[in-house]
């Protein structure tokens, strides 16, 4: 009885070994596959399996009213909880099943720690309206020269006065310190890139943006060729990551979409190398219908991920119903009128605007969450299929 006792001993450890084993080396394999596949941009068929697995995307772009920029939402002082909960709950009222949200790198350097328990809360909050982010890295547009802290007060009149870049342009200036933003972004992608409430990645809205009627004289020489450096620097840190999500960076200026060799160096490493090709279009239906047509050349996913300009003709009647017919996915910019001041135009950067601008540039509530326009609200949920 013993010596059978010993040999039902050794032979449950060697089972034990083995299993043990196995599990090592599925472990080394599933590491191995991951490496391997890490850094490569995803096959259009890829890209295409993975956005005929979605609905079809209607959201906006999201910042609470209560802030007048992304370092106002994120940080501890000023992040707003109760407002994005029920402005987010205004979006799902409409139908809508994604935002695009902007992070900022300052107020993660400043606090890694809290700054993710206030994203995490903010997934917690998206998720309960059922609702999937786009997340957004870096942005190149309006104020160069970001400073945590209190925040400035909105200028009265002035379109999105007080929003500011991410990076800043002495960052983006400098090799050395843009290197120093692998960081940020490994470290943000390596969190919620299995996280299957984040919809997808923008690592860099408009990063060649010259924000030249605003702060065209304090901006950058060479912004095109310094901000394509970090949008591929981008690229490659976030792939290394392993993000199960799609990557991409937005084209949003320029005639031929098509034509690589008229595109500048921005334009033509965010098409060379996204797994979803998103774009900006704040013209009527017939520029929009003339971008799809050339974008549609990629063979990959379009996503509209800004429009909405009222006086320009990008109005909800003009083109929600083409996003829909094409399956293109799209956000308006902006949802409540607040401290961004968006309903204003973008030439009130020069001449600013006393009183309510005719019409609305952006945004669909007042901040008590009428709708401006009632007919817009029946019309997206007509299109969403909202009750």
């Amino acid at each position: 009885m013993k010596s059978g006792n010993l040999y039902v001993r050794l032979s449950a450890l060697g089972c034990r070994r083995l299993a043990m084993t196995a599990a090592l080396t599925a472990t080394f394999v599933a590491q191995l596959v991951i490496s391997v596949n890490a850094g490569e941009q995803w096959s259009a068929e890829k890209a295409n399996k993975w956005y005929d697995e979605q609905p079809w995307l209607v959201g906006c772009n999201f910042s609470p009213s209560s802030a007048i920029n992304q370092l106002e939402m994120w940080q501890s002082d000023t992040f707003d909880a109760e407002t994005i909960d029920r402005e987010l709950g205004w979006a799902a009222s409409l139908g809508m099943n994604t935002v695009r949200v902007f992070l900022h790198d300052v107020p993660w350097r400043d606090e890694p720690e809290g700054f993710f328990e206030r994203v995490d809360q903010f997934l917690e909050i998206c998720a309960k309206h059922k609702i999937r982010p786009m997340i957004v890295l870096f942005d190149g547009v309006w104020d160069p020269d970001p400073q945590s802290g209190p925040q400035r007060r909105p200028r009265t009149g002035v379109h999105n006065s007080g929003w500011v870049q991410s990076p800043g342009r002495v960052v983006l200036a400098d090799p050395a310190k843009q290197d120093a933003l692998q960081d940020y972004v490994t470290a943000v992608v390596k969190r919620y890139g299995q996280d299957e409430r984040v919809l997808a990645w923008d690592l860099f809205n408009e990063p060649d943006n010259p924000n030249a009627n605003s702060y065209g004289p304090l901006e950058l020489e060479n912004k095109d060729e310094v901000a394509e450096r970090l949008v591929r620097k981008s690229f490659e840190w976030a792939r290394a990551a392993g993000p199960a999500q799609p990557l991409t960076v937005g084209v949003w200026r320029g005639p031929e979409w098509d034509a690589p060799a008229k595109l500048n160096l921005v334009h033509q490493a965010a098409l060379e190398l996204s797994d979803v090709v998103s774009f900006h279009d704040y013209s009527g239906p017939e520029v929009l219908n003339g971008r799809i047509a050339q974008l549609r050349k990629t063979g990959r996913p379009l996503i509209c991920t800004e429009f909405l300009a009222r006086g320009a003709g990008s109005t909800w009647e003009a083109v929600l119903p083409i996003f829909k017919k094409e399956k293109i996915g799209c956000y308006c910019w902006g949802l409540v009128d607040g401290k961004t001041n968006t309903k204003y135009p973008w030439p009130t950067w020069q001449m600013p605007e006393l009183g309510e601008p005719k019409p609305w540039h952006h945004e669909i509530f007042h901040a008590d969450g009428k709708p401006y326009i009632d007919a817009e609200v029946k019309l997206i949920k007509g299109l969403t299929g909202a009750k």
